[in-house]
């Protein structure tokens, strides 16, 4: 008689809705998850057969599976940093390093997205310094590796450290179902997120970059603010140390993750927004400040907070008198912030996108075939235009 037990494989998350978030190979006892790049450059779980017990925890912790409610009444504020020199260098307000700050100071860890050089490749790191903080400062419009975080995360808990978890709303929801319960001294973060575009359509931008000025960039900023908060540059420096700038909405790669074409399959129906991460605040750019806190608008960089726990609330408390600050209503907050509450819709020509960008010496042109169709409509709209300006003698 056979009385080998059989094994009950966990069924984990659909292809189409997977974040990557990591939680399944975190939460496994026997190490028999492992994150593997699919065609398109995103990182998913595959499940070693040999290894697995059965135990079907990785179905558990997955937030895909198990989603969590939305917090429809968030308190929201508009605000930025008092430090002129430290909201230069953020993305929008300076408020992620303000959040940090006192975890830094209370010898706790921050965890966050940071460019593993020389590759740039965008990753979850832990900074437990001022100058390892400095590497998360700025947004990195790439799905960043979690690697092995969480369990980081619960290890200095565990230590009785502060931890400040920031990410994407996904990396949050599988951060919290990982640890399974509230920790006093956790802090989580989210950014508002568009979406997560393809590592590998990153790395064949990087590439023709590298083609193009004979280098290979060492250094990518996507929103420099040199010119104003509203006119960002993306400023790429190379090995020889010379630089390109471009403005950011110009951009090749930046038009095709504005135009959804390379993101991850599970942001065009993404389970974690609107507050279902278990997030203690969300952070992002408060667009539409202009009209809802003119005061606070300057052209230097506003962040959009909003505050959805105890916990939240006490750090929130703690680092406001650094700011400049103002309560908003929620509903105006979101006016200008659509992705907090709603997934960008997936566009007819992303699967043509992705099967000719690695080859398309043109981007420019692959964006608006994917986008608008056929090349020579490109060219009649931009006649057409060129005749608009002469005749209104522009």
């Amino acid at each position: 008689m056979d009385t080998t037990k059989k094994i009950s494989f966990p069924t984990l998350a659909p292809y189409e809705s997977c974040s990557g978030c990591t939680a399944c190979k975190a939460i496994c006892p026997k190490d028999a998850i492992a994150m593997r790049p699919d065609e398109e450059g995103f990182l998913r779980p595959q499940v070693d057969a040999a290894k697995c017990v059965g135990c079907h925890r990785c179905e558990q912790v997955c937030p895909v599976l198990h989603p969590g409610e939305p917090d429809m009444s968030p308190t929201a504020y508009a605000a930025y940093s008092k430090d002129e020199e430290l909201r230069f260098q953020s993305s929008s307000g300076g408020l992620f390093t303000e959040l940090a700050k006192p975890i830094i100071a209370a010898d706790g860890v921050v965890f966050g997205c940071v460019w593993e050089r020389p590759q740039l490749v965008a990753i979850h790191a832990k900074a437990e310094t001022m100058d390892e903080l400095a590497e998360m400062r700025g947004s990195k419009y790439v799905q960043s590796d979690s690697r092995d975080t969480f369990r980081e995360v619960k290890a200095a808990l565990m230590e009785g450290r502060q931890v400040l978890f920031s990410g994407t709303p996904c990396q949050i929801a599988g951060l919290k179902a990982f640890l399974g319960k509230m920790y006093a001294k956790l802090l989580t973060v989210e950014v508002i997120c568009h979406g997560t575009p393809s590592p590998l359509v990153f790395e064949r931008y990087k590439q023709e970059l590298a083609r193009e000025h004979g280098n290979s960039p060492v250094s990518i900023a996507f929103r420099n603010k040199i010119y104003s908060w509203r006119r960002f540059s993306l400023v790429s420096v190379f090995a020889d140390t010379s630089e390109n700038r471009e403005d950011l909405y110009l951009n090749r790669y930046i038009q095709a993750f504005l135009n959804n074409l390379c993101l991850r399959s599970s942001c065009y129906a993404c389970s974690a927004r609107s507050g279902k991460s278990g997030a203690d605040l969300t952070i992002g750019d408060f667009w539409g400040i202009e009209r809802v806190c003119p005061e606070l608008d300057d052209n230097r960089g506003t962040s959009l907070v909003m505050v959805h726990s105890a916990r939240g609330r006490e750090a929130w408390q703690q680092v406001s008198p650094g700011l400049n600050v103002r309560e908003v209503p929620f509903e105006a907050a979101l006016a200008g912030n659509p992705p907090y509450r709603s997934s960008v819709p997936l566009p007819k020509g992303r699967r043509y996108f992705m099967q000719h960008y690695q080859k398309a010496r043109n981007w420019e042109r692959l964006v608006w075939r994917s986008v608008h169709g056929p090349w020579a409509l490109w060219m009649v709209c931009r006649i057409l235009g060129r005749i608009k300006r002469w005749v209104k003698g522009v």
